[in-house]
């Protein structure tokens, strides 16, 4: 019990700090970052503590179509490393990106108990809530991008937004547990208006959009829309427009304007379609879409942005990176997560949560790569740990 109860600590630590990644560092000449190393302990320590428990044929025979899915992503990502051979570059990222949260989500999920799940999502949310804070001190300390916008201590403003915006259906979940005490309720109502606040400063109109959406979604599978619901989305999604009428990002985008940030998402698009449709079988390998994106500026008018390290849809880059079989397996999993959690006898609350955050990824991702980062690789994996 003891070490178990390290290893909870281990698990909910790593999750608070799945911003770490960004602490970057050399061990022995490799370079690697802070949530890899703890994502490795965590393994490491849970496959030692259960060694006995841990039965791989059982798991497989339970667990087929997961485990399918799951090939057909590797296959389609180790298979177009080898055509395109970056191998360092995109070997890494594959550890990264999959290998650790994959088996990472596998020992959460050895965690005895139900309640862990409730710890692990309270673990990501006092994480959400620690960088709304620190991003807010940027924000008023000047610490802001060119057109405004707050992006904290990562690399952009939507990066920021997509980390917070699931704590959005954490809060959610929290606030309205039944069983929750009045100061934790109080609490947690103030830790959702920071991280609101942080994320509305992100000026991520997609992730605002996607996250209203999703809250609609589910309210509608749960059958719990009814019209105070549907008029209280209604009203926030009124105040969000009517605040932004004079912002410039808003007036570019409803004006069509050439600079607009959709107009380079449709160029990226377009540009990233036809690197798909050359390469529609393996794939251009992970890693490798700003050197495709900037060889294949010759087919298009001149790039309105340059720095583009993925095509900002969640589709387009399993597709690009792993090809038909890395798409294929992406797919799959998503409907059996989806089959499977819907039947699932979780707490119903929980259950609207993670639909939610399920939803939102979806969603977002239809303009954004709302999975290939280190700490959005683990929420998701953490999303198939309840089945």
């Amino acid at each position: 019990m003891k070490k178990i109860f390290k290893l909870e600590n281990l698990i909910y630590l790593t999750i608070f700090a799945l911003p770490t990644y960004l602490l970057r560092f050399n061990l022995g000449g490799l370079p690697v970052n802070m949530l890899d190393c703890l994502l490795f302990m965590s393994v490491l320590l849970g496959l030692v503590i259960y060694r006995k428990k841990i039965q791989a044929k059982l798991f497989f025979e339970k667990n087929k179509l997961i485990f399918f899915s799951v090939s057909l992503i590797f296959l389609g990502l180790i298979l177009s490393v080898l055509i395109n051979k970056n191998y360092a570059l995109s070997l890494g990222i594959i550890k990264s990106w999959f290998v650790l949260p994959v088996l990472f989500a596998l020992i959460v999920r050895c965690l005895p108990g139900e309640a862990k799940f409730k710890n692990i999502f309270w673990a990501y949310y006092l994480s959400a809530f620690f960088v709304a804070s620190i991003s807010l001190v940027y924000y008023f300390s000047g610490f802001i991008t060119y057109d405004l916008r707050l992006q904290g201590f990562y690399n952009s403003p939507n990066y920021l937004a997509m980390y917070l915006a699931p704590a959005i259906f954490v809060g959610y979940y929290l606030f309205s547990e039944v069983k929750i005490k009045t100061k934790a309720k109080l609490l947690s109502l103030f830790f959702n208006l920071i991280i609101l606040f942080a994320l509305y400063l992100t000026y991520s109109y997609a992730s605002w959009l996607a996250i209203l959406i999703a809250f609609g979604f589910v309210l509608l599978l749960e059958k719990k829309l009814n019209w105070k619901k549907s008029l209280f989305v209604a009203f926030f999604a009124l105040m969000l427009f009517f605040s932004q009428l004079e912002n410039n990002k808003f007036f570019n985008l409803m004006n069509f304007n050439g600079r607009s940030s959709f107009s380079s998402r449709i160029m990226i698009w377009q540009s990233a379609e036809k690197i798909g449709k050359d390469n529609w079988f393996l794939g251009i390998g992970i890693g490798n879409f700003q050197e495709k994106y900037l060889a294949y500026q010759k087919y298009f008018p001149t790039y309105l942005e340059w720095d583009v390290p993925h095509p900002h849809n969640l589709y387009l880059a399993f597709w690009l990176y792993g090809g038909v079989f890395g798409l294929a397996g992406f797919l799959g999993l998503i409907y059996i997560w989806f089959s499977g959690i819907v039947k699932a006898k979780i707490n119903p609350s929980l259950r609207f949560m993670v639909l939610g955050i399920m939803f939102y990824i979806l969603l977002h991702g239809l303009v954004d790569t709302t999975y290939f980062k280190n700490d959005l690789a683990v929420i998701f994996w953490l999303l198939f740990s309840l089945l």
